[in-house]
């Protein structure tokens, strides 16, 4: 494993196959040496909001759908939950994105280029991608949108990468989680102003610390 053989580096240790030493670098917050290890998903179906989204997550790679020269004429696009389920909605949702369906090839037919007509697409429309990150950058995106917190179409991305990840790689699923469970069993917390209510906030551990004290 890379990680192992880089963090045996630091301590002048023999790599173990069972990532010993691994588990206690990041255990320590000796988090560094999980860079050496990159994961690449393929990812589609998804739309520009997640895009715009996932690429606020530094240290990764992106390889994308160009807009600029790919035709989108006759586009796909995400529908949130909320709106597929309230019927007065998903009409407005669906006449607005038919209207700029039809702007769009509009436009292209007045000899308007692809660069300038994308400039109507809406967030809704659907992308590819491709992402490198490193299992560093990887838990972190993991800590944030992994909880329920996160808006949901990212986090169910989030969800099946995890998945993919752990049926191949089972020994990082401790890793890959969201952040009120980042420093292990037992010591779960929630760091949000406002969170799901499955585990005590910070802030009412650190009230209760106070008055102890």
């Amino acid at each position: 494993m890379a990680i192992e053989e880089a963090a045996s580096n630091c301590y002048d240790s023999q790599p173990s196959s069972e990532g010993k030493i691994m588990a206690s670098c990041i255990k320590s917050g000796h988090t560094s040496v999980t860079e050496f290890t990159t994961f690449t998903f393929h990812v589609s179906g998804v739309s520009r909001s997640l895009l715009a989204q996932i690429t606020r997550h530094r240290h990764a790679s992106f390889a994308v759908r160009s807009q600029r020269y790919c035709n989108e004429d006759g586009f796909k696009y995400i529908i949130p939950h909320t709106i597929k389920k309230n019927s007065a909605a998903y009409d407005i949702y669906k006449n607005t994105i038919d209207k700029i369906k039809n702007a769009y090839s509009t436009l292209q037919k007045l000899d308007i280029p692809n660069e300038d007509a994308r400039y109507i697409l809406p967030n809704a429309c659907e992308t590819t991608f491709e992402i490198s990150i490193n299992l560093r950058s990887l838990m972190n995106f993991m800590n944030e949108r992994l909880c329920s917190r996160a808006q949901w179409e990212i986090r169910e991305l989030a969800q099946m990468m995890k998945k993919e990840i752990i049926n191949k790689y089972p020994e990082f699923e401790p890793y890959l989680v969201p952040k009120c469970e980042k420093y292990g069993k037992g010591k779960e917390f929630c760091p949000e102003g406002k969170g799901c209510g499955k585990y005590k906030s910070l802030k009412s551990i650190m009230d209760k610390f106070k008055k102890v004290n």
